[in-house]
């Protein structure tokens, strides 16, 4: 008819969900680059589409105006794609920035970040209603008071609708409410993947977890009707909590379970008080080395050692790797943080050398080894990388030839 429509500066490329909790939420202005960084973000072929919550979930009771807006569903503020400029970059995730600005320089076309990412939200926040009616419905009565939510989850967000008087009053963290309000409106948006970091407000139960994650990444594939959607995740770092060993290598087996899926390790960038930590650069790269791996056809090492095998002979373990290629010690000196077991529960450090794509772990203590793990402190100095300096995963394992047969 009468009518024209005129677009300007359009661009067709990669575009990628950057999705979780604070970590992914984190600012490039707050990272430890920043400085750097920030000035040299200008970048036309970077497109960013910043979805940021309307109210923060921090230690507060909520105004009448935000409870009544979460419950409409109306949690996150009117977003629009930007060019990146370093005023644009410098409130976006830094991990999704850098994640972007890797993938940019390597692909050579356009490319575009949706971030949507909720500080201190659970899990099961971004699950489809139906999934989670049908798998783990007790996670519904009750929310913010079960055992299946982290006590800290329930309790901020207590806090934050502590001035309700509405028995149906709704909150991010709720089981569901992210997925409706942050995942739905974006109406199946066509995405080539998502790289995620979260975990943190789920550590309190690994199992439950392992159920959830499986659970989360299924839903989005299914709504975004592509089943083999690439799904980066980034292991938890260093933290002195103890749940934390036992998550990490939770996500190491979730990897192997998971199909199209990658993880970053970032244990070596922890710090053992803070569970923000600042270095965030290298977490953006190493999510976007496994994309250019595994979805892009790069010849490059996706990631750090992982776990492959754990054999016994003579009394000592040989432990061999998936990206083992060039194992070293970042520090020079042996590989660090290794123990072993005969009875489980009671581990001994062990020596460690070096052999080629393998690490032979043995103690004096431990003459019929039947464990060993990895970097099994909840704040590790583990040392073990490959010929990249990418950090060897977390890991727990039987050996094999201790019981006939090996598992992790």
């Amino acid at each position: 008819g009468s009518d024209s429509f005129v677009f300007r500066n359009v661009a067709v490329g990669e575009v990628w969900l950057c999705s979780g909790q604070s970590n992914m939420e984190f600012r490039l202005e707050q990272s430890l680059d920043a400085s750097e960084d920030v000035p040299r973000a200008t970048n036309k072929s970077i497109r960013l589409f910043d979805m940021k919550g309307r109210w923060a979930t921090d230690n507060r009771a909520w105004p009448d105006t935000a409870l009544e807006s979460v419950n409409r569903l109306d949690y996150f503020a009117p977003a629009d794609w930007e060019e990146c400029t370093p005023a644009h970059a410098a409130r976006f995730s830094a991990v999704g920035y850098y994640f972007g600005k890797m993938l940019q320089d390597s692909l050579k076309v356009p490319v575009g970040l949706i971030c949507n990412a909720v500080g201190g939200s659970p899990a099961e926040s971004w699950i489809d209603r139906g999934s989670v009616e049908h798998f783990i419905p007790g996670i519904l009565r009750d929310w913010p008071r079960n055992d299946y939510v982290q006590g800290w989850v329930g309790e901020r967000a207590q806090v934050n609708m502590q001035g309700s008087h509405d028995r149906w009053q709704r909150h991010p963290y709720a089981p569901c409410y992210l997925y409706e309000s942050g995942i739905l409106p974006l109406e199946r948006f066509p995405i080539k993947g998502v790289i995620w970091y979260q975990g943190e407000s789920n550590a309190h139960n690994v199992q439950l977890h392992e159920r959830l994650f499986s659970l989360l990444v299924k839903s989005w594939r299914t709504y975004w009707d592509n089943p083999e959607m690439p799904f980066l995740f980034v292991q938890l770092s260093s933290l002195n909590r103890p749940s934390w060993t036992w998550f990490r290598d939770s996500q190491r087996r979730l990897l192997q379970r998971i199909p199209c899926a990658g993880m970053a390790v970032s244990s070596d960038k922890g710090d053992s008080l803070d569970v923000h930590p600042k270095d965030k650069r290298p977490i953006g790269e190493r999510l976007a080395r496994w994309a250019l791996h595994a979805n892009y056809g790069f010849k490059v090492l996706p990631s750090g050692p992982l776990f492959k095998s754990a054999r016994v002979r003579d009394g000592r373990v040989c432990v061999k790797f998936v990206y083992g290629e060039g194992l070293h010690a970042s520090d020079g000196k042996a590989p660090a943080c290794f123990e072993v077991a005969e009875v489980e529960g009671i581990y001994y450090p062990a020596q460690a050398v070096i052999q080629g794509d393998s690490v032979v772990v043995w103690s004096d203590k431990v003459s019929r080894p039947k464990y060993v793990r990895y970097g099994w402190q909840p704040f590790t100095r583990a040392n073990l990388v490959n010929r990249d300096r990418l950090p060897a995963s977390t890991f727990r394992a039987v050996v094999e030839n201790a019981f006939g047969a090996g598992a992790d």
